[in-house]
């Protein structure tokens, strides 16, 4: 009988332990992002302005609405703070 005392004991102790590393990694993994958060500068040409920009996880897609009716789309990395890509769209409305 002591035995299984011991057993059922140990058990437990063992299932805690295992809670414990799961509630753990949880709030690591859902803890603030690591490092210094980064600083990025999108700069308008005389004329231009900004139309709209949408986050999607760590970046952003700016609307740039320029003077002779035309779009720029830029679409800028936060974690790296830099420049992905840019779309020139001519005759917008």
């Amino acid at each position: 009988m002591a035995l299984v005392k011991a057993l059922v004991i140990g058990m437990g102790v063992l299932i805690a332990a295992g809670l414990v590393v799961i509630v753990v990694t949880l709030v690591q993994r859902t803890g603030s992002p690591s490092g210094p958060p980064v600083t990025d500068t999108a700069a308008l040409k005389a004329g231009e302005r900004l139309e709209s920009a949408t986050l999607d996880g760590s970046r952003v897609l700016l609307h740039i609405v320029t003077p002779d009716g035309g779009a720029r789309l830029e679409v800028r990395d936060l974690k790296k703070g830099q420049l992905v890509g840019t779309v020139l769209v001519e005759g917008a409305p």
